[in-house]
């Protein structure tokens, strides 16, 4: 009995599992009348209703969100700011230095400005660890408005936004930079290397053998 009750319990999950243990002190009595079953019972719940269902309620949705969120941002502007970061090597003329220098820091204050608009606009979404604030009169205890798919849908369109901007930012400077005139290394003129002498033109005949 106490193996086939711990087979069916290993089964369930959270109150499905105490939904067995009740059933099986009422239905056998072998639970309320055995302590070692008891205990076996206690501890297989617990080890349950503490495993995978705990874990996931450790971190409500509204955390999960705002993580993912925050990674998918900075994922996307560490792309652009990687590629940003390689126009800096174009080759320009050297009077055009400058204005390439100040076109890429420019663009790349843009998109860190645009990631912290971005991240603050994602923490005022997902507000309180459990969900979102809910307004309140002063001296009225705080209220938790849970955390739905419309929330979920405002932060996913907060974010592509977000990241859509930051990819035109980065196209911006790469076009800009694109406009400058490039100056293509090659190989080193020939100039200052000594010309092939040749032969003189009135090179002295021979002396005749006697």
């Amino acid at each position: 009995m106490l193996t086939k009750l711990l087979t069916l319990i290993s089964t369930a999950k959270g109150a499905a599992a105490a939904t067995v243990v009740a059933a099986a002190a009422v239905g056998t009595g072998v639970a309320a009348t055995n302590p070692d079953v008891q205990s076996a019972l206690t501890n297989t719940v617990l080890n349950i209703t503490q495993g995978a269902d705990a874990k996931s309620s450790n971190q409500p949705a509204i955390v999960a969100a705002r993580n993912d969120a925050d990674k998918k941002l900075r994922d996307a502007f560490q792309d652009d700011q990687q590629k940003l970061a390689k126009l800096h090597s174009t080759h320009v003329d050297s009077t055009d230095r400058a204005k390439l220098n100040d076109t890429v820091n420019t663009a790349d204050a843009a998109l860190r400005a645009r990631l912290t608009k971005a991240l603050n606009d994602v923490a005022t979404l997902t507000l309180g660890r459990e969900g979102l604030e809910s307004p309140k009169p002063t001296g009225s205890p705080d209220v938790k408005a849970s955390f739905t798919t419309v929330a979920q849908a405002k932060v996913d369109d907060t974010v592509a936004t977000a990241i859509n901007d930051m990819v035109t930012i980065e196209a911006d400077a790469e076009t800009a930079v694109g406009a400058l005139p490039i100056v293509t290394p090659g190989k080193p003129a020939d100039a200052g290397k000594p010309a092939d002498p040749g032969k003189p033109a009135n090179a002295p005949a021979s002396p005749a053998h006697p």
